[in-house]
C-alpha cells in the first residue's frame, strides 16, 4: 500500500524502505525520494485481526549547502506538495483509518537533503 502509493505519486524519483544507512548507500537513485523508515505493529492479543502501525516517512530532495534560503525554501515546498500528494492518495485506501498525522519541515538532513518527515498511525484489519 505505502510503496504503491509512493510510486504513483513520485514516479521518477525513488521509494527507499530501510534505516538511514540505506538511503546514504543508494546515492545513485534518482530525486525526489520518498523513504519509509523501519516499524513496529501492534496487534490486540483479544482481536489479532486488528493492526495498530505507527510510520515515520520522509519526502526529501537533494540540498547541496551551495543553494540560497529562497532556493532552499523551494525544495521544502516542493516536498511539501508531494507528501500531502502522497497523503491523499493514502487516504484513499479503503478499510483502514488513519490517525496522528504530523509533519515537519526539514532542513538539509543527514546526507544533504531538505523536505519534510510525515509521521501517521495507521489502523487496519487483517481478513479472518
Amino acid at each position: 500500500m505505502v510503496r504503491d502509493t509512493a510510486n504513483t505519486v513520485n514516479p521518477t524519483g525513488t521509494f527507499i524502505h530501510g534505516r538511514n544507512s540505506d538511503a546514504a548507500n543508494a546515492s545513485e537513485l534518482p530525486y525526489p525520494r520518498i523513504h519509509l523508515y523501519p516499524f513496529t505493529q501492534d496487534a490486540d492479543p483479544l482481536e489479532l485481526e486488528k493492526r495498530t502501525t505507527p510510520l515515520l516517512l520522509s519526502f526529501v530532495e537533494l540540498d547541496t549547502g551551495e543553494q540560497d534560503g529562497i532556493e532552499r525554501e523551494g525544495i521544502i515546498n516542493s516536498m511539501d506538495t508531494l507528501k500531502d500528494s502522497f497523503l491523499d492518495s493514502l487516504v484513499d485506501v479503503h478499510n483502514v483509518e488513519f490517525t496522528s498525522i504530523k509533519s515537519e519541515p526539514q532542513y538539509q538532513i543527514l546526507e544533504g537533503v531538505s523536505g519534510y518527515t510525515l509521521s501517521i498511525t495507521i489502523k487496519s484489519q487483517t481478513g479472518c
